[in-house]
């Protein structure tokens, strides 16, 4: 068991390390190249002078959309400012999101606006518009106000982009506040392209919490009075200044912020708009607008430019940073496994190969991956096992490269255009820096966690995860038809489970085979392990066709039993695949038939002896129940869009009852030792059959059946 544990703390320690070199050459190479496409920009527009924008006749079109919901007390200077930005083609929509205050009343009486009969381009499907209003007054003729049924901020913005006539359109949220310039600096890369098209653009967002403000204008910028909206603002800067300046010049950005990006309307609309089901709208748009012209195979780019463009408040309580962590974890998971069969595919370029595994592995994994870490040292903690001195030296590596990336960031934004000019604002967000992993930090991981469970708690994630069975849709079919959608509905959610289950017994198997290989080098491997992996996936074969037989006639009965049945059978089956090898690596035999000669006490005594039973393994023994019901628990929760994937592990299950046992062991193991023979067996199948040869050798009658 000491040389198990060993190859387990090894292990571990390893996939860490390798993770965290990871993370530090990526984030690496995002300073390095963020800080290139900074002083590049900075460079090309020195000399810019925007009033030429400002005054050219053909400056592309830009369509202002914001929605706005219960917005009333500050609806009408946030439209003021709006329409005091320095652009002469713009038109502003604001689309009322059914509000239940008076907004749209407070709208009218403000601006004189009267309902106007409207053209609406766009054909995106949309809640139903109650009205489209104009002003009388020619001062506020690029305002247009849409009032809808309430459906939400993608459906807002659904009925922006149909409603909009501009070639650009510029999504905000209607409580931020807009630099006057800023559409003059977002127009100049759109005037600029070439053959690559511009699809989408974004640019920095600042902090305007504790900002003065006047008349819709940031008048003195302030750096924010908590701890937690100065950590923010630091994070802003990093996420802003490097990570989107660093993706956007390698031709990877994914992800234009919400409170503020641009788009091409005509790519917008064939993309069908923004996706009302998903919390993370604005970077699932992004991704379906690159998969659109990757589809194409048409030229194009997404872009950010560091110059700050407009300002946003941020949380500045644990609770509600908690909820926008929550959500944006969310929106990532539902934009991922949207986009999966993107993943890994060179048809994408760089999108399938680069920026989704990107995602996948460092924004998505990496709370999770540190999550795991806080689990792993408390256990490590408890063992008596971490080696203090590497620890220290490690955990004292991966602050100070934290600390030296935000302070780099922070010098970095020195470069693109200085916010917080005053030396003391400056000294408190170098001071914010040496704070945030220790009090920052902690809660956007624990939000993220929250967030994960919180995707999976709302089934999604894992295919097509309707209720059928004995649900509300069957009540009203005939007993076929019924009997047919169960059928279906359990076919599909064995797949998912069988899968997974196929994965953690496998695991199991390379476990073990990497104690063999570890423990004896000079062992013939190649010949054991063969031999191993079959004997082990022809008994998960006959597992799963029995357990899926089981699980769709308790799926006539009461889905909720057939799922508890099915967790519980896969569980026992990985968790036992363990500890039958743990009791071999340690006793050299394997675990049949000779239980029976012992009494519970020998066979206690037995365990003892060879070191099994004690604190450690049962804690482990913990760790490896939690790690394998946690993926078949959510394995149970959804299902497959496809049956036929559960059928398959149906056939092959049952094909593999008639393929004996001896067909899939090497002739070459036969001649070995009897210990390289055991090694080479399944350790469950074993099991089993031992248990059955003594059953029939006590109980003889049993032949005559």
């Amino acid at each position: 068991m000491v040389e198990f544990s060993h190859i387990v703390y090894e292990l571990i320690i390893w996939l860490f390390l390798l993770y965290g070199s990871a993370v530090a050459i990526t984030y690496s190479w995002i300073g390095i190249y963020a800080l290139g496409a900074v002083k590049r920009y900075k460079k090309e527009n020195t000399f810019t002078d925007y009033n030429i924008i400002a005054t050219n006749p053909d400056a592309p079109g830009f369509s202002l959309i914001a929605p706005a919901y219960n917005e009333g007390m500050t609806i009408v200077e946030n439209v003021r400012s709006l329409l005091s930005l320095y652009y002469h083609n713009l038109e502003i929509i604001i689309v009322n999101d059914g509000s239940k205050d008076h907004s749209m009343q407070i709208l009218i009486d403000a601006y004189e606006l009267e309902s106007v009969a409207y053209f609406v381009q766009g054909k995106i499907d949309t809640r139903a518009v109650k009205g489209i209003y104009k002003s009388i007054n020619p001062a506020f003729k690029k305002l247009i106000v849409v009032d809808k049924e309430n459906g939400g901020k993608a459906d807002a913005l659904n009925v922006g982009v149909n409603i909009s006539s501009g070639d650009y359109l510029l999504c905000i949220d209607v409580d931020c506040i807009i630099e006057q310039d800023a559409i003059l600096k977002l127009a100049k890369p759109f005037m600029e392209q070439t053959d690559e098209k511009f699809i989408a653009c974004g640019g920095v967002i600042r902090l305007a919490n504790n900002c003065t403000i006047v008349d819709g204008k940031v008048i003195e910028v302030k750096m924010p009075r908590t701890l937690l909206g100065r950590t923010q603002a630091l994070e802003y800067i990093r996420a802003f200044v490097l990570g989107r300046m660093a993706w956007s010049r390698a031709a990877g950005l994914i992800l234009i912020s919400g409170a503020f990006g641009v788009f091409d309307r005509k790519i917008v609309l064939a993309c069908g708009g923004y996706d009302r089901n998903t919390v993370g709208e604005d970077m699932e748009l992004v991704v379906r607008m690159r998969k659109y012209m990757e589809e194409r195979k048409e030229p194009y780019k997404v872009i950010t430019i560091p110059d700050p463009l407009c300002w946003t408040e941020v949380p500045e309580s644990t609770d509600i940073l908690k909820k926008q962590r929550n959500r944006w974890m969310r929106g990532t998971m539902e934009t991922l496994w949207k986009h999966r069969k993107m993943m890994f595919n060179p048809k994408y370029g760089k999108l399938g190969m680069i920026s989704l595994p990107y995602w996948l592995f460092f924004e998505f994994l990496g709370p999770l991956v540190e999550f795991t870490g806080y689990v792993i040292f408390i256990v490590f903690l408890l063992f008596g096992i971490i080696n203090w001195s590497f620890f220290t030296m490690l955990f004292a590596l991966v602050i100070s490269m934290g600390y030296l990336y935000s302070i780099y960031s922070i010098l970095v934004d020195l470069v693109s255009r200085q916010v917080y000019t005053k030396r003391k604002d400056f000294i408190t967000l170098i001071s914010t820096v040496f704070s945030e992993p220790f009090y920052f930090h902690p809660i956007v991981v624990k939000a993220s966690i929250q967030g994960c469970i919180d995707y999976f708690r709302k089934s999604h994630g894992w295919g097509e995860m309707t209720r059928q069975g004995f649900s509300q849709n069957t009540r009203d079919l005939s007993f076929k038809e019924r009997i047919t959608v169960v059928l279906k509905a359990g076919l599909r959610r064995w797949g998912a489970i069988t899968v997974v289950f196929f994965l953690l017994f496998l695991l199991g198997v390379t476990v073990e085979a990497c104690w063999y290989r570890y423990t004896f080098p000079k062992l013939n491997i190649p010949v054991i392990l063969s031999s191993l992996f079959l004997e082990n996936i022809l008994f998960a074969c006959k597992l799963s066709f029995i357990t899926g037989m089981l699980f769709l006639i308790f799926n006539f009965l009461k889905e909720s039993w057939a799922k508890i049945l099915a967790i519980l059978i896969c569980l026992v089956a990985v968790v036992s695949q363990y500890i039958l090898f743990l009791y071999f690596s340690q006793t050299r035999s394997l675990l049949g038939s000779q239980r029976v000669y012992y009494t519970e006490g020998e066979l206690s005594h037995i365990l003892k002896a060879s070191g099994i039973i004690d604190f450690e393994n049962f804690a482990l023994l913990g760790i490896l129940v939690a790690a394998s019901f946690l993926p078949l628990w959510m394995a149970a929760r959804g299902s497959f869009k496809s049956m036929y994937i559960g059928i398959a592990f149906l056939l092959i299950g049952l094909v593999s009852f008639f393929i004996p046992v001896h067909a899939v062991i090497s002739p070459s193991v036969k001649q070995q030792e009897l210990w390289y023979q055991n090694a080479a067996k399944s350790k469950w199948g074993y099991l089993l059959k031992s248990s059955q040869d003594q059953l029939i050798k006590d109980h003889p009658e049993i032949n005559n059946f």
